[in-house]
């Protein structure tokens, strides 16, 4: 059995899932939350680029004031910390490379605290899925 995010609304109708299971999913933790899986086309932010950020001085109070930063912006999808060379990844949904350009500018490279980034235009999504095979409950 699998779960996926744009699948749990007690009114799929064809998810693998029915109303009961839900209902114990959610009771369990399992489900966190019910969202809409939006169409970026349709919303006109086709582009995904991935930013690799390494902060100046990466201690706690540097890295709280980043997240809370990171939180605050829309089109960062998702800010994961990570170990290695880099801080963070950072997936920002763009309407195009003049748009990015206008992000980075203003976000990554100006902000305080920020000692260098990277940053590549994703140019074909293979998989996107928020899909997890899960063990009944």
């Amino acid at each position: 059995m699998a779960i996926s995010s744009d699948s749990t609304s007690d009114n799929a109708g064809d998810c693998s899932l029915r109303r009961p299971q839900v209902r114990v999913l959610r009771s369990a933790g399992v489900i966190a939350r019910t969202v809409a899986v939006l169409s970026l086309q349709a919303l006109r932010y086709p582009m995904v680029i991935v930013a690799r950020v390494k902060l100046e001085l990466p201690n706690e109070a540097a890295n709280n004031a980043y997240e809370a930063r990171m939180a605050e912006l829309p089109r960062v999808v998702r800010c994961m910390t990570v170990a290695g060379d880099f801080d963070y990844i950072l997936l920002i949904r763009s309407r195009d490379v003049g748009h990015y350009q206008d992000f980075a500018r203003r976000v990554l490279k100006l902000a305080p605290g920020i000692r260098s980034y990277t940053s590549e235009i994703v140019l074909q999504v293979r998989k996107a899925t928020t899909e997890l095979p899960i063990e009944p409950v």
